[in-house]
């Protein structure tokens, strides 16, 4: 893997990572923020994820002030993240506006925000195997306060606009019919009329439209351990593991995807640990970015189609 710091778009210093076929560029100056994942073997070398270069995503106001000191601001940047869960303001949204520390080991680069005054202090390593289309992101959290905490860690990516995410739903006949087998949570601004959203029987997809800027929600608990977003001729994948005997915050669910006027985001999340005083907790990604010329995903409502394209890409 090449390693070196460069200047990119309107992020200043930032560090690339490529083995020749996928390259990542992660942010040093702010963040960090996976800014950046591009085939480099490939005719269309675009960025497969989301850049907010007019920093318009951006949560601040009187809660920010009282928390973290007059004018704070967290910007969502773009990319790829991590936050933690359940959601709140004291300690998801924290700003990471500072440098990053970074370091270099045999298997890949560590990246670090700057020492954040909260209990969970968070932290991503990136790696990439020789000849393969596909990283490792292994995201950590380390309790550094005097007491246990309870959390969850939740790895967001947002996509560029004008695709579609596909999520598998669990299967219907697992063995027991007379207990539920499928949770699905919707958040209070999700309509489930919206024509961007697909809920079927073995799968759910959700469709990113630059003309709808109202946002959409949903989330489940996915067994299957992937989701996969196609925008142009490629397709984006997440591989992750849900323990099924595990506590997922939200209702119970592992994945979820949110869906705005600008971009469309996939998220995975860790169970809900118990993090002792001086413990630490991993959550791990692998990204896959699949180059598929040509090949459309079908119309979500036939399912049938649909899991005979999975299949073909490979799934």
């Amino acid at each position: 893997m090449e390693i070196h710091e460069i200047e990119y778009g309107g992020y200043g210093k930032c560090l690339s990572l490529t083995n020749g076929i996928i390259q990542a560029i992660v942010t040093i100056e702010v963040g960090p923020r996976i800014i950046s994942f591009s085939r480099c073997d490939t005719p269309d070398t675009s960025n497969i994820f989301f850049e907010d270069i007019e920093r318009k995503h951006v949560s601040k106001g009187k809660v920010f002030d009282q928390l973290y000191g007059e004018g704070s601001c967290f910007y969502a940047y773009g990319g790829h993240r991590l936050w933690l869960s359940p959601e709140d303001y004291s300690s998801t949204y924290y700003p990471d506006n500072r440098p990053v520390v970074y370091s270099i080991t045999e298997e890949g680069v560590t990246f670090t925000p700057s020492q954040e005054k909260r209990a969970i202090q968070t932290s991503f390593s990136v790696m990439m195997g020789d000849n393969s289309y596909d990283m490792m992101v292994v995201h950590t959290g380390k309790n550094v306060s005097k007491d246990m905490q309870m959390a969850s860690l939740w790895a967001l990516t947002m996509l560029r606009p004008e695709g579609t995410a596909l999520i598998p739903q669990n299967p219907r006949k697992d063995g027991n019919l007379l207990q539920p087998n499928r949770q699905v949570s919707l958040w209070p601004y999700t309509d489930l009329h919206d024509n961007r959203l697909f809920l079927g029987n073995r799968f759910l997809a959700l469709r990113q439209d630059l003309s709808q800027t109202h946002q959409m929600k949903v989330g489940t608990d996915c067994h299957s351990g992937w989701c996969l977003y196609q925008s142009g001729d490629f397709i984006f994948v997440k591989r992750y593991l849900h323990n099924v005997n595990a506590i997922y915050p939200d209702g119970g669910v592992s994945f979820e995807g949110f869906v705005s006027g600008d971009y469309l985001e996939l998220e995975t999340l860790s169970p809900l640990y118990r993090i002792a005083p001086g413990d630490s907790v991993r959550h791990v990604e692998n990204l896959s970015l699949l180059y598929e010329p040509d090949r459309p995903m079908p119309d979500p409502s036939d399912e049938d189609a649909l899991s005979q394209w999975v299949e073909t890409i490979g799934i």
